[in-house]
């Protein structure tokens, strides 16, 4: 494994956190979720502390930290791992997401302000403008925290930024829907909570089936996850 990727952040990274344990955190996340680890990767520590100049202490706890937030997995005596998803755990993050992004979507409806739709207006564009890759996936994000925190506290936002954590890496070379953005926000603009809650639960399981087919061709198969159908 070539962890020199990591160069590009490890100094901006130096100046941003706080704590050796919170800089190797963050750059590890940010390289997982971003793609530079590739999902099955081994995360080799000893070279990750030589990058890093850091001890092998703050590595280890990073990789708890990631594994608690389902982005690595820990295999004792055999070291951690970018984690794969299986197409049923992809199934039942993405139903997750429309319970708990669909119920943050509407409290977002019902506190917009007009400057915040002038401000979700910007980043809406922002995405539709991203090139392919990190650049949009970062952008998606900003999109969504920003949206999601209009009505909602801390915890909600945390645990759906959480949750798109888990599969913004097999979307990188992906982009489905252009305009989606700004279709969304036009449901906020007239009010219309259950117009907006619906277009969104579309739009994750359209998305989802989408990788599933493509799992399914990968794998030889002729369906995947468990057949239903939305």
């Amino acid at each position: 494994m070539d962890v020199s990727r990591l160069e590009p952040w490890v100094a901006e990274a130096r100046q941003r956190y706080r704590t050796a344990e919170d800089m190797v955190t963050g750059v590890l996340r940010e390289a997982i979720i971003t793609g530079v680890f590739s999902p099955g990767e081994r995360l080799p520590q000893d070279q990750l502390a030589d990058l890093l100049m850091v001890s092998r202490m703050p590595i280890r706890a990073a990789l708890r930290q990631l594994d608690s937030e389902g982005l690595v997995v820990n295999i004792p005596h055999r070291g951690a791992t970018v984690r794969e998803l299986s197409p049923a755990e992809l199934r039942e993050l993405y139903e997750l997401r429309v319970v708990v992004e669909c119920f943050a979507l509407r409290r977002s409806v019902a506190a917009a302000t007009a400057s915040d739709l002038v401000e979700l207006a910007g980043f809406a564009e922002d995405c539709e403008n991203a090139e392919e890759g990190e650049e949009w996936i970062q952008r998606r994000c900003a999109f969504y925290r920003r949206l999601y925190t209009i009505g909602n506290g801390v915890r909600v936002v945390d645990t759906i930024m959480a949750l798109r954590a888990e599969v913004s890496r097999y979307l990188l070379k992906k982009r489905f829907c252009p305009g989606w953005h700004r279709e969304l926000l036009g449901s906020l603009v007239k009010r219309d909570a259950d117009d907006a809650a619906l277009f969104l639960e579309e739009h994750l399981m359209e998305v989802l089936e989408s990788m599933e087919r493509e799992i399914a061709a990968a794998n030889g198969c002729n369906g995947a996850g468990d057949g239903r159908k939305r």
